[in-house]
């Protein structure tokens, strides 16, 4: 994509000037070479946070899973679908999106309903009940908040229940990262299965330390 980007300014910038008059080609010249000093400044800033970001991810210390207590692949594969709706809610606040985060904790509900509702019996254990009458609690407190705060509380909740529910349960075909930021007050922490660096916690308020640069990860689960 970066390499696409490069060929397509060259390529511009050659019939740009090829169309110019000869006494106009000097000046546009210039405006040009510093465009594309400034597109290779950007193009190098991207790449090495990339790099950065690859490298935190790589090196994160791997957790070992539930063991005995996982439940089965075609069930995991159902616990994704509850995760995925996890992480939408986690992306909502890193917006400070209040009315997404709520109808993404609703439609959390109704994925709930559906994989108990689908669920194979012998995957219905007392465990399993536990966990998710907490979760349900949880996700009824997150569709009705009104504001980021209180939202962003519960959302630390549905957390720590999201972690006991990859570490008991397990997810199928996915790597989970257990992700913090320094300048946030101590214990907060979320989940992701992606290699961004967004924080639901903070959003968009980048004061005090609360950008990217803080975030570090503290351990992953894997999964086959």
């Amino acid at each position: 994509m970066l390499r696409f980007v490069v060929i397509s300014f060259s390529l511009f910038s050659i019939i740009f000037l090829s169309s110019c008059t000869k006494e106009d080609r000097k000046e546009v010249k210039q405006t040009i070479d510093s465009a594309s000093q400034k597109l290779g400044h950007e193009l190098d800033t991207i790449i090495n946070t990339k790099l950065t970001n690859d490298s935190l991810f790589n090196n994160a210390p791997v957790e070992s899973t539930g063991g005995s207590t996982l439940k089965s692949k075609e069930f995991r594969s159902a616990l994704n679908d509850i995760f995925d709706k996890y992480e939408d809610i986690k992306d909502e606040l890193s917006d400070d999106d209040t009315s997404a985060a709520r109808k993404n904790a609703e439609d959390l509900k109704e994925v709930l309903a559906n994989t108990t509702k689908y669920a194979p019996a012998a995957e219905m254990d007392k465990s399993w009940k536990l966990w998710i009458s907490n979760a349900e609690k949880i996700i009824a407190g997150l569709s009705s908040a009104r504001t980021l705060s209180s939202q962003r509380e519960l959302f630390n909740d549905l957390t720590i229940s999201m972690e006991s529910l990859v570490k008991q349960f397990g997810l199928d075909k996915r790597t989970i990262y257990k992700l913090t930021c320094a300048a946030l007050p101590d214990k907060l922490y979320w989940l992701t299965d992606s290699r961004e660096l967004s924080n639901p916690y903070a959003g968009k308020d980048t004061s005090n330390g609360k950008d990217e640069k803080c975030v570090y990860v503290i351990s992953a689960w894997k999964f086959e």
